[in-house]
């Protein structure tokens, strides 16, 4: 993969995990974002998404904090 490629997916990526809203109910379960996904869901596809080498330490790093703490 190109690092053109590359970085268009990590764009793309990245504003598709922080696009939909996530919202935490502190006081039950975590909730689903706009595309029916749980947080727990996320971080699985970022965590994924880092592994594979479309992310960067620290890009994976902010979008897992966002994740959290929306």
């Amino acid at each position: 993969m190109n690092k053109k490629t590359l970085t268009l997916s990590t764009i793309l990526l990245a504003s598709l995990l922080l696009g939909g809203c996530i919202h935490v109910d502190r006081d039950g379960p975590a909730s689903i974002n706009g595309r029916g996904t749980t947080i727990g869901e996320e971080l699985e596809d970022l965590t994924e998404a880092y592994e594979d080498g479309l992310l960067s330490q620290s890009e994976y790093d902010r979008i897992r904090n966002h994740i959290l703490n929306y």
